[in-house]
């Protein structure tokens, strides 16, 4: 196993020069620093984490707190993506990632008391709910952390704009002709849930459409299950709407089924749109038109305002708003 001692012999500089190049410190020249850095690559050298965390005061550790109501986990289509490549950013940046859970063998611990023994740098935390006491304490503490939609005031956080999202996915039906427009909802304890609604309700007001609670459906675990019942909802509504926006493609896909098992037909008879285009959403009959959240900018987001935050304690806290972007396919038709 190739040592510092080894490159310092090679090169002919000081173990304490290698040290630094190594660890990148910047009190030495570019020159030295090149001349080690390409060294060590040329014999393998790879640097021991424990020794690399006491030179460096840090474990080149991010945890990960994920932490979801809906029962879907990590497979959850937008949360498990935008994670998958956040963890492909912060590689990049020399960290590993480390899932934080609450217990630890038969001791009962917080996600703080977790992240403390383990020492990590900083916190992705990805929740549905942010009033949870145990991710209201993370978000509290000293420990860099960054929130995935959410929209706090003391922590990193990178979100879409839900809001904007729905009110313009309603005037794009409004342009396409259609007066009666139903909301498939999401959890009203979320952030993203109740911003959605928000901009659906803030829409029908602008556009003088009447808002009408027979057009407002639950949808509270976004899932395939309550989209199918969510479908059969509407199916009996003696005056249906035209157009449907779901707060989720899982939603939508769910409707659809329903529909399709009555006969009725997307979008000749009824128009919808989903939310997250998640990568089966394309794949469908008809292919979904949706709001597309730009997964790897969220990711890349974070991960930037995260390390940061780690590598400058005292660098203020960044709040990222990303635009949704209506991807449009086959699901809504224009009327007359």
């Amino acid at each position: 196993m190739v040592t510092i001692h080894d490159i310092s012999k090679e090169t002919g500089y000081s173990i304490t020069t290698v040290s630094k190049a190594l660890n990148g410190y910047k009190d030495i020249s570019d020159k030295a620093k090149n001349l080690i850095l390409e060294k060590a690559k040329e014999m393998g050298y790879l640097p021991n984490a424990s020794a690399r965390s006491l030179v460096m005061k840090k474990t080149w550790t991010i945890g990960v707190v994920f932490e979801e109501q809906t029962g879907v986990g990590i497979t959850h289509p937008f949360f498990g993506d935008v994670l998958n490549k956040f963890k492909k950013h912060v590689e990049a940046k020399g960290y590993d990632i480390l899932f934080i859970s609450e217990s630890i063998g038969r001791n009962i611990k917080s996600y703080l008391d977790h992240c403390r023994q383990k020492g990590v740098d900083g916190i992705i935390i990805l929740c549905t709910y942010d009033q949870n006491e145990n991710i209201q304490e993370l978000i509290d503490s000293p420990i860099p952390s960054v929130l995935i939609d959410f929209n706090v005031e003391q922590t990193n956080c990178v979100y879409t704009n839900n809001f904007k999202s729905l009110y313009e996915a309603v005037e794009y039906l409004y342009e396409k002709g259609h007066r009666k427009i139903a909301h498939i909802y999401g959890d009203q304890f979320s952030y993203a849930g109740a911003e959605r609604l928000r901009g659906y309700k803030q829409a029908l007001i602008d556009l003088n459409i009447p808002l009408s609670d027979d057009y407002l459906f639950e949808g509270t675990n976004y899932s395939l299950a309550e989209g199918y019942q969510r479908g059969l909802d509407i199916i009996a509504l003696e005056d249906k709407p035209t157009a449907i926006i779901a707060a989720s493609d899982n939603l939508a896909i769910g409707t659809m089924k329903a529909f399709e098992e009555y006969n009725i037909k997307v979008p000749d008879d009824i128009s919808i749109i989903g939310f997250d285009n998640i990568e089966i959403s394309a794949l469908i009959d008809p292919p979904l038109t949706t709001i597309n959240q730009d997964k790897e900018q969220i990711a890349a987001e974070a991960a930037d305002s995260l390390v940061l935050q780690i590598e400058d304690k005292k660098k203020q806290y960044q709040k990222t708003v990303i635009d949704g972007i209506l991807i449009e396919r086959e699901t809504v038709k224009k009327l007359n």
